[in-house]
């Protein structure tokens, strides 16, 4: 995962950023897992459960929308980095099954010669499929790819608020031929998601270790917070405070940070008193370090 460690509060923001097209595509979601609508009038709807920790936004149809929505969400929610981005609506396949849920896996758009590769893979819990975000909705073809108007545009702008392996996009195949195309609709659009509630769940268990393991590897220990207070870190020093204390308290469990700081006057010195300890260690594998 390539997202910098940063200092960060434990409470800030969702776990889950929910980013989907049309109300009727979210309104399952919405429902069951009781998300309200936020007041102001926002450009792009918002809708939270602060307790579960999901955020969800109306986009529209579209990647300008989409990209739009997305960057708004993170904005408004303040969206920590270990979040998990989801994608979630309706998409054309002619190689897939009408009403059911797949992972896209890699998501092209032809027309702004982009791909990329969102995402942890399910494969264990839904079968897992391209997808090709187009400007217009389109008959599919029969090549094994999903068609759809936002996956592309989402994910590369989500990738810049969380780590690649935490974004997703999964769709749930509505038509696979110009006639299905005819008949789709907002009931069956939303019928169509609430079908596959029980997969998203199932998603939704392994999205939250993963959130959660990005959250211990990001979060800065409260120590590392005590000598930030004391001392100015550039960027670059704080990152390297945070990855050597880290070393230096699994080393030395019971030492405090007093004694790590001793007679230091800059951040400089700190860093200096971590490597001279690290680097003095004699392992003595009968006796305990402290």
């Amino acid at each position: 995962m390539t997202v910098s460690p940063r200092v960060l509060s434990s409470n800030q923001g969702p776990n889950v950023c929910w980013v989907i097209a049309l109300k009727s595509e979210a309104k399952p979601l919405i429902s069951f897992f009781k998300l309200d609508l936020q007041s102001g009038n926002n450009i792009f709807p918002i809708y939270k459960n602060d307790k579960l920790r999901y955020a969800l936004v109306i986009s529209g149809v579209g990647q300008v929308n989409a990209a739009a929505a997305t960057a708004f969400l993170a904005s408004r929610t303040n969206a920590p980095p270990w979040a998990a981005w989801i994608n979630l609506g309706i998409a054309g396949s002619a190689d897939g099954e009408i009403g059911k849920i797949y992972q896209g896996i890699k998501v092209r758009s032809p027309d702004k010669n982009k791909i990329f590769f969102p995402g942890c893979r399910f494969a264990k819990i839904l079968e897992l499929m391209e997808i090709q975000t187009v400007d217009r909705p389109c008959p599919s073809a029969k090549n094994g790819v999903l068609h759809d108007m936002e996956a592309s545009a989402f994910v590369d702008v989500a990738t810049r608020f969380s780590c690649n392996e935490l974004i997703f996009s999964f769709k749930v195949v509505s038509d696979i031929t110009e006639t299905d195309m005819a008949v789709i609709n907002k009931e069956l659009a939303g019928s169509l998601i609430k079908v596959n509630l029980h997969i998203i769940q199932a998603l939704l268990l392994e999205i939250d270790i993963l959130t959660q393991l990005e959250k211990q590897r990001l979060q800065v220990p409260v120590e590392v917070e005590e000598i930030l207070g004391q001392f100015h870190f550039s960027v670059s020093r704080q990152n390297q405070l945070i990855r050597k204390f880290k070393k230096w308290r699994v080393v030395f469990p019971t030492r405090t940070v007093v004694d790590l700081i001793g007679d230091s006057n800059t951040a400089k010195d700190v860093l200096r008193n971590l490597d001279q300890s690290l680097t003095d260690l004699k392992f003595n594998w009968t006796t305990k370090i402290d």
